[in-house]
């Protein structure tokens, strides 16, 4: 069999002086990635491929399956027998405009290794007539299949995986919805240590029950690629994140309607960057400066895609537990080395010396045709990497212009139809670490293969030993469960919970041991076993914070008790610097947040304790107004009583506003209006008046809130909240608030709430990066919309009016017109805007048609537009006013309101000037 030791010479080699030199005069004026001499990119030999490849010192690369045997790989996963499943996605991109994607040419295939000399040579089709099939899951039902929208079991009738039989493969249910592209839809199907079944790019976990299928709400989690720790902690990514992750159990959060909270798809990986072997100018956007380094590579991550946590022995204790990260664009695989400290996880990105460009990545290639897409770590302990093998890796969706006309040029377009699967393996490994189970493996050896050096054995054994009917199966995993090694004792633990055999002797038994990595899979998975007072005893003896965590939720099918919300108390005011565990309290009191508040307000604790006590009072407010509105005057209530704590009455305040921005809300009503908005405390009151969104009561002015929209905008609105939905929602969330490390949130921000002249430009055209939205610094590349058939001017100006009334936004419906002026402004544009840019243009022009005189020369008062905003001009005060809704604003320094009145053509007429001595109308001045 072919290898490339790790120091093999790439097979194509060219000028880094010519690679960074600039244009001379007669190109000066190309993109920079024009004036880069970018070697052709044939399509290889998969001798020749593996020439191309650049290796860690100490590995090597061998061929374990090519075309015509497998064709597009996308996601693999292994039976228990170690044949191997392929989901071949045949439809991706046929051409440079993805015609045909969309045809049911996609298969699923078992490969077999039939001479056992680790080549697969045997190709079978189990499944095909697919459409973009992305995940594949072994379970003891059979073979899962997930196509989006459809999640298919090919059965198993014995239970094993050589009698799956696809021809009678039924639909278990939706897998995620048919996406425009194929970057966002469901994908993974990563059977978990805790026997759910978890998907990138998805709200909701899976399992087989008894062959129904069953699903949870769960953390959304990431964009392409998923994989766990030998612990269970979930990692993924985002294309230009190479590896988020949580630090701990998110189904506690998520119950609680939460769906951010420190610990949980939170950066691993910071400041990423890739480190090539080739330069790579065939990518997306190698025209927006920043994209490619002074060399040509790529700088960032622009495709990260599948990742393994690397659970085997084979590359040595020191790189047990790494990670490594796909990235198609970069032609390479990167290695992350983590690090855990307490519920912090860090990565340090590994890099490897090489003498053209000083630095590589674990695996990289000078072919740019090698497009790794998913890794994993094989039944022998070995790393493979799925290679699609093509010139064009990007969706048509947001292929730009630029990598279209390099596909054209450097016949990147074709041939399709290509793929490889690679083994990285030790080379002083000299074969197999170890092999399958087996189809007749005995519970004796499943038992034992619980402990394996290789997270793949584990994970088969659990699987197959949940399936087990051997009665006194349950006996031997309760002593592994006590006594055993960490990881056959976690898996032990697991292995029960999923057998429904669990108890509470066994529980006990493993939280009182001493590894801690077994005392948190006891908590995980037995906590219902064990009594209040075994919890409430813990609480008084835990100091690790993962173990503090997971109390705090296990406390939370107790938390109407009085004794258990003492106990939750505590532990907040324990740990003021603690930012993790406010959150898991927050989610272990929900349905008794008021209990908990007053026995939190008791307490008189002081200095950090008492800051922390009145931030975490704000995060309970809208916890618990957000699922009992009838709280609201309650709330109220306790804010008024408190005039000796500011920060909790604004605490509170707060709390209640940002119940109202949720998609969907509806204001309480009051039985009548409540004094605390009578007040007159100045320093109270921009929280007052922004809580004062969230209620109404009989006779209430303020109950409309905002100017109805006419049924053209109203429909046009819908139109734009299904877009959103299919295409938007995908990276900033249905909610608005942002998915970490994939995009910022929208509820809120400026760039939505302050000009739809902004809005609408970054919509149509995108927004590159670096920008600031809620302190957070955002450096990625958002590609816009403006070319997609379905973005009309009546869709585009629904959703920008959508964005501008949501999640309790008071902005105004934006017309198609409007849309169609702001096309025709920007026809010319074709790279995303920048936030400098955006802030040169001028903003809210609806406002010059205020412009104008209103009175009489007794009493002037004129508006004057300003390029930005709108501002008022009489003899007496001058300033800018403020927008609270559409056509009315406020002169906050004096609490003058305006509002302006038109005729039937829409004309303004009239302005309202309402003050403390009453209302009052002047007319325009006619000129």
């Amino acid at each position: 069999m072919p290898t490339l030791r790790s120091l093999g010479v790439p097979l194509a080699v060219w000028s880094l002086a010519a690679a960074s030199t600039l244009a001379t005069a007669d190109t000066e004026s190309k993109p920079f990635y024009l004036t880069i001499d970018t070697p052709p990119a044939p399509e290889l030999t998969t001798a020749e491929a593996l020439r191309s490849f650049t290796v860690a010192p100490g590995f090597e690369v061998e061929l374990v399956a090519a075309e015509p045997l497998v064709e597009d790989p996308v996601a693999v996963a292994w039976d228990e027998d170690g044949h191997l499943y392929v989901a071949e996605m045949r439809g991706f991109m046929p051409d440079a405009y993805g015609a045909g994607e969309k045809d049911p040419v996609g298969t699923v295939v078992r490969l077999r290794d039939s001479d056992g000399d680790g080549r697969f040579d045997a190709r079978e089709v189990l499944a095909d007539q697919l459409v973009l099939p992305r995940a594949l899951a072994i379970v003891n039902d059979g073979l899962l299949i997930g196509e989006p929208p459809n999640l298919w079991l090919c059965p198993s009738n014995s239970g094993l995986a050589r009698d799956i039989d696809c021809s009678a493969r039924k639909r278990l249910g939706v897998y995620g919805d048919q996406p425009g592209s194929v970057e966002h839809a469901e994908n993974g199907l990563l059977t978990g240590i805790d026997n759910w079944l978890y998907s990138a790019k998805s709200r909701r976990r899976l399992q087989l029950q008894d062959g129904v299928l069953v699903e949870e709400p769960t953390l959304f989690r990431g964009q392409w690629g998923i994989a766990q720790d030998s612990e269970g902690r979930l990692f993924y990514n985002t294309n230009s994140n190479l590896l988020l992750g949580d630090a701990y159990d998110a189904q506690q959060i998520v119950a609680a309607g939460n769906s951010r909270a420190p610990g949980l798809g939170e950066r691993v990986s910071t400041n990423d960057q890739m480190y090539a072997a080739r330069v790579n100018t065939g990518v997306n956007r190698a025209y927006v400066p920043g994209v490619l380094r002074a060399d040509g590579r790529l700088n960032r991550p622009t495709g990260a895609s599948g990742m393994a946590v690397f659970r085997s022995d084979q590359f040595g204790p020191e790189l047990m537990g790494q990670v490594f990260v796909a990235e198609p664009a970069a032609n390479a695989v990167a290695q992350l080395a983590l690090r855990y400290e307490g519920l912090q996880i860090a990565a340090e990105h590994v890099l490897y010396p090489d003498a053209q460009w000083e630095q590589v990545e674990f695996l990289a290639s000078t072919d740019e045709r090698f497009r790794p897409v998913d890794i994993k770590v094989g039944p022998d302990g070995a790393l493979y990497v799925i290679d699609m093998y093509r010139g064009i890796i990007q969706d048509h969706i947001f292929l730009s212009d630029e990598l279209r006309a390099q596909a054209f040029d450097r016949a990147l377009d074709k041939p399709v139809g290509m793929g490889r699967i690679w083994r990285v393996k030790a080379i002083a490994v000299a074969g197999p670490s170890s092999v399958p189970p087996g189809a007749a493996a005995s519970n004796e050896a499943l038992l034992a293969a619980l402990g394996h050096s290789n997270g793949w054995q584990r994970d088969t054994a659990q699987r197959l030993l949940l399936a087990s009917r051997d009665r006194g199966l349950d006996r031997r995993l309760k002593a592994l469960a006590r006594r055993s090694e960490p990881l056959q004792a976690i898996h032990a633990l697991w292995t029960l919970e999923g057998r429904d055999a669990l108890d509470r002797r066994t529980v006990r038994s493993a939280i009182g041991r001493g590894d801690p990595a077994v005392r948190l899979a006891a908590l995980r998975a037995g906590s219902g076993q064990l009594r209040r007072q075994d919890l409430l005893a813990l609480s008084r003896g835990l100091d690790d914070p993962a173990l503090v965590q997971q109390l705090i939720f296990a406390l939370a099918p107790h938390n109407g008790h009085a004794g258990v919300q003492d106990a939750l108390v505590a532990l907040l005011l324990a740990a003021p610097d603690d930012r993790y565990r406010p959150h898991a309290i927050k989610a272990a009191s929900a349905g008794q947040e008021l209990a908990l508040l007053d026995r939190l307000l008791a307490d008189s604790t002081g200095g950090e304790a008492l800051e922390q006590r009145t931030i975490f009072a704000q995060g309970l407010i809208v916890q618990g107004f957000g699922a009992q509105p009838a709280q609201a005057g309650a709330l109220l209530d306790l804010a008024q009583q408190r005039s000796d704590d500011r920060r909790l009455q604004v605490a509170v305040l707060d709390g209640l506003f940002e119940v109202s921005r949720r998609e969907g809300f509806e204001r309480a009503r009051l039985s009548e209006a409540h004094g605390f908005f009578a007040s007159t405390d100045e320093t109270l009151w921009p929280a007052l008046t922004r809580a004062r969104r969230a209620v109404t009561w009989p006779g209430d002015e303020l109950a409309a809130d905002l100017k109805p929209l006419t049924p053209r905008q109203a429909a046009n609105r819908t139109l734009g909240a299904q877009f959103y939905r299919s295409r938007c929602a995908s990276c900033h969330g249905d909610d608005g608030a942002g998915i970490a490390s994939l995009a910022p949130p929208l509820a809120g921000s400026p760039w939505v709430t302050e000009s739809s002249e902004r809005l609408l430009r970054i919509v149509l055209h995108g927004l590159s990066g670096p920008i600031e939205v809620a302190g957070e610094s955002w450096d990625g590349v958002m590609p816009g919309h403006g070319t997609q058939s379905e973005l009309t001017d009546a869709v585009a100006s629904g959703l920008v009016t959508w964005l501008n009334r949501s999640w309790g936004h008071g902005g105004r419906a934006v017309a198609p017109e409007f849309v169609a002026d702001i096309r025709a402004q920007t026809a010319d544009r074709t790279a995303p805007w920048t936030a400098a840019e955006l802030e040169e243009i001028e903003i809210n022009t609806h406002y010059a048609r205020y412009a104008a005189q209103y009175g009489s020369p007794e009493l002037p008062l004129g508006f004057v537009y300003n390029g930005r905003d709108l501002e008022v001009r009489s003899g007496i005060f001058n300033g800018p006013l403020i927008e609270e809704k559409e056509d009315h604003f406020l002169f906050a320094p004096r609490r003058m309101r305006f509002e302006f009145v038109f005729d039937d053509g829409g004309r303004v007429m009239a302005v309202r000037v309402t003050t403390s001595d009453g209302v009052r109308s002047l007319p325009r001045v006619v000129s």
